[in-house]
């Protein structure tokens, strides 16, 4: 495990801009205060807390490169030695488009509970924590003149609302 420093370090070798750096250590810290109460009500999850706050931190080192961020950010670990984070970054803004396309592939979601508060983490955070409802808003209006991407957005948010009904029922 790396330590915080060590990440921002990371961040700042792949030349993420303060801005999305600000980003991800919201997403990191609403993360680890999510697996932290996960974790108190469900301790045979074996949940990480230290690593999935590492990893929200982490989870978008790969924008600051041309192609998919999150296929970026997943590359990008594995090469930094870090494949145990690299597991939990990948969010599924990818899905949605590949079902899209005809051509599911379902590796693109999260799959563990520690990737499920990631992705949800860094939906829920923007500059500030924000429901669902006001992010897909927000996405949907900035993407309004994207039909396709509208579309695999608006997918997504049902999927987002399983993800969170599931944390939640384990938080509580």
């Amino acid at each position: 495990m790396i330590t915080e420093q060590q990440a921002l370090s990371l961040l700042d070798k792949y030349n993420l801009p303060s801005s999305r750096i600000n980003h991800s250590k919201g997403v990191a810290s609403f993360a680890n205060e999510l697996a932290l109460a996960i974790k108190q009500h469900h301790p045979e999850l074996d949940i990480d807390p230290d690593k999935v706050r590492i990893a929200a931190l982490l989870h978008d080192v790969g924008r600051g490169m041309e192609g998919d961020h999150e296929l970026n950010s997943v590359r990008i670990l594995k090469q930094e030695g870090l494949a145990d984070l690299a597991d939990i970054v990948m969010h599924g803004s990818m899905y949605e488009l590949s079902v899209i396309h005809g051509a599911p592939d379902e590796s693109l979601l999260p799959r563990t509970i520690e990737n499920k508060i990631v992705a949800y983490a860094d939906t829920r955070f923007k500059d500030s924590l924000v429901s669902l409802n006001e992010r897909f808003n927000e996405v949907l209006e900035r993407r309004r003149l994207e039909k396709e991407k509208s579309e695999s957005v608006k997918m997504a948010a049902q999927r987002y609302d399983i993800i969170e009904k599931e944390l939640m029922e384990l938080a509580s």
